[in-house]
C-alpha cells in the first residue's frame, strides 16, 4: 500500500467532511442526487466516449498502481548492480551471469540482461529496450491522460450542473419552494466537480505521472548500462556514465 496516496485521500476527504460536520448542518444538505447524477453519470459517460474500451479496462490497473508502492530500485542501488554484472562478465565472461539474471524480478533488466546473454551487439540491443520503452511510456501516457481527463471533465460538468440549476432557479422564482431545491443543483454540481476532480482524479493523476518517471529513469539507467557492457566500454567509464545519468534525475 502507497500511504501517502492512501494517506492524501483519506486526509482530504475528511478535512471536507470535517468542514461539514463544523458547520453544524450536517451531511443532509449536500447530497443531492440531481447533482450527483450529471457530475457522475456525466463524467463516466464522457470519458467513455474519450477513450477506447481496452484503454477502459485498464483503469483498475491503473488504480492499483497509484495506491501500491512501486517496486523499483532506487538508482544508486541499480547502478551498483549494474557494475556488478560488467564486472562479473568482464572477468568471466557473459555466460557466468546467466543463472543470476533468471533471477532477477525487474522483468525490463531481466529482459536486457538476457540480451546480453544471448550475445545481442549493442548496436542491435539499445534500438530494441528503446522501442519496449517507448510502448511502455505510451501506455502510462494514456492513463496518466485519462484520469487528466476525468479530472477537468468532472469540473465542466460540475458548471453544467450550475447552469441547469440556475435555469431552473430562474424559470421558477414566482415558486418559492421550486427554487431551493434548483439552488442546491446549482451550488453542489460545482462542488461535487471539484471534489472529484481535485480529490479523486487530479490525485490519482499526479501520482501515475510520478511513478511513471521513476520507472522511466530506472529503465533509461538500464538501457544505458546494458548498452555500454555490450559495447564492451571499460567498467570505469560505465560507472561514471550511469552516476551522470544519476546526477541529472536529482536536479
Amino acid at each position: 500500500m502507497d500511504k501517502s496516496t492512501a494517506g492524501g485521500l483519506g486526509a482530504g476527504w475528511g478535512f471536507v467532511s470535517l468542514a461539514i460536520i463544523l458547520g453544524g448542518v450536517g451531511f443532509g444538505p449536500y447530497i443531492d442526487i440531481p447533482s450527483f447524477v450529471i457530475v457522475i453519470g456525466g463524467t463516466i459517460a464522457v470519458t467513455a466516449g474519450q477513450f477506447e474500451g481496452s484503454d477502459l479496462k485498464r483503469i483498475g490497473a491503473a488504480l492499483k498502481v497509484a495506491f501500491n508502492e512501486v517496486k523499483v530500485e532506487p538508482l544508486p542501488e541499480l547502478i551498483e548492480k549494474i557494475t556488478f554484472y560488467a564486472t562479473e562478465i568482464k572477468k568471466h565472461g557473459v555466460m557466468h551471469i546467466e543463472q543470476k539474471v533468471l533471477e532477477e524480478q525487474n522483468p525490463f533488466f531481466k529482459e536486457a540482461f538476457q540480451l546480453l546473454v544471448d550475445g545481442t551487439k549493442a548496436e542491435t540491443l539499445t534500438p530494441l529496450l528503446e522501442t519496449k520503452l517507448e510502448y511502455m511510456e505510451k501506455r502510462h501516457g494514456t492513463m496518466i491522460g485519462l484520469f487528466g481527463n476525468m479530472g477537468g471533465t468532472a469540473g465542466a460538468m460540475g458548471m453544467i450542473g450550475t447552469l441547469v440549476g440556475l435555469v431552473a432557479m430562474l424559470a421558477n422564482l414566482s415558486d418559492p419552494a421550486a427554487v431551493g431545491p434548483a439552488m442546491a443543483v446549482a451550488l453542489l454540481t460545482t462542488m461535487y466537480g471539484a471534489l472529484i476532480g481535485t480529490l479523486f482524479a487530479g490525485l490519482i493523476e499526479s501520482k501515475l505521472s510520478q511513478k511513471h518517471k521513476k520507472e522511466v529513469d530506472t529503465c533509461e539507467v538500464i538501457i544505458k548500462g546494458a548498452s555500454m557492457i555490450a559495447a564492451e566500454e571499460s567498467i570505469g567509464n560505465i560507472k561514471m556514465q550511469l552516476n551522470s545519468i544519476l546526477v541529472d534525475t536529482e536536479e
